[in-house]
This record gives structure tokens, sequence and C-alpha cells, in this order.
């Protein structure tokens, strides 16, 4: 089973080489990785070049702000499921291999997890998905994004990312699944390190 994984940046030369290495050294090696940069001019397309034999595909070029990026990953992509980390946030290293475990063994469309939260004072919290109460995505952004791993055919069924959002169009994307009865599967463990200072 092919993933792809998908990392949007702009600026990122603080940061993206944790991303970076973050993909490139997952457990699972069956891996697609793409990176679109929205044009940066601070030094991160000298690190994605530093890894750029290991990266399947990567620009840099304007954008229309990061969902528009997201979706021109979205379209490249060719893997058969499809994650997203944003470039200031790593993955565990064993990440991928549960999510594809998951797929594996189940009937689901969507796999996701916990993340830890970092804020910009290095305070860390757990932020976990409340399985006892799956509707309230009714309400609320519920779902930690970049946990999130979705098979290829659901975004040809339902869409991608509303740019018209410039922010939560990850919420109304997997609102739009959650209330078109796609499977959800909820990995109760931490997948992703997020720094939450970030959009």
């Amino acid at each position: 089973m092919k993933v792809s994984i998908i990392t949007v940046c702009y600026n990122s030369a603080k940061t993206i080489e944790q991303t970076i290495q973050s993909v490139i050294n997952q457990s699972y090696t069956n891996i697609e990785y793409i990176i679109i940069d929205g044009g940066s001019t601070d030094g991160t397309l000298d690190t994605i070049k530093k890894y750029e034999q290991k990266i399947t595909y990567w620009v840099s070029e304007p954008d229309n702000g990061i969902y528009d990026a997201m979706n021109k990953g979205i379209k490249k992509a060719v893997g058969d499921i499809i994650g997203i980390i944003n470039s200031d946030d790593w993955y565990d290293i064993d990440t991928v291999k549960k999510v594809v475990d998951c797929f594996g063994k189940l009937d689901v469309d969507i796999v996701h997890g916990d993340a830890l939260w970092i804020d910009s004072d290095g305070v860390e919290y757990r932020r976990q998905y409340p399985e006892k109460n799956p509707e309230r995505i009714l309400k609320s952004n519920i779902f930690n994004h970049p946990t999130v791993f979705i098979r290829k055919n659901m975004y040809k069924q339902y869409g991608v990312f509303d740019v018209k959002y410039k922010i939560l169009a990850d919420y109304k994307l997997l609102l739009n699944l959650y209330i078109n009865n796609s499977k959800f599967y909820y990995i109760p463990e931490i997948l992703v390190y997020f720094r939450a200072d970030g959009i």
C-alpha cells in the first residue's frame, strides 16, 4: 500500500528539516513524499534540496494559500492513502506503519489519532479525540488534521479543500466526509507532534 505524504511550506527554514526527517525516516517505507513550497526566500529551499533525493516531487511557486498548496499536492499524489504534515510539525517514527495496518485490516476511509501540542513556551499537552462523542464534529473541529490519513478515492468522490477558507477548510472537508457516512477509525496514540503557534 503506497502512502503519499504532503508537506506545504512557506519560509519554514527553522522547522522544516525536522518535518522532512520525520517522513523519510518512517519505519514504513512505501512512501511518496511531496513538498509544495509557496516561493520561500529564507533558506527553506536549501533544506529541501539537501534531501531532494529522498523527496519524490517538490516545487516552489506562488500559491493562493495553504489549502491551495495542499490541493496541488493532492493532485500530484498517486498513493492509495494521503497524509498531510505541515512544515512545523513532525511524525512519530511508526505513525505511517500504524495507519497502514489499520487500513489493511479494517474497512475504513479515514484514520486519525492524537497529537502532542507544543506551544511557543514549550509547554506540551496531548490533544485527544473525544471518541465517546464523535457527533461533536457537527459543532466544532475535533480532529487533529496532521494526524488524518484519507483514502485518495475519497478526495475524488467528495472533493478537496475549499480555498475560500483561509483557515478551517480541513474542518469543512472532514465534516463533509462525516455527514456522508465515511468510515472513520481512531488510533488512541500520539501520531504527530504539533507546534501550536502556526496558522
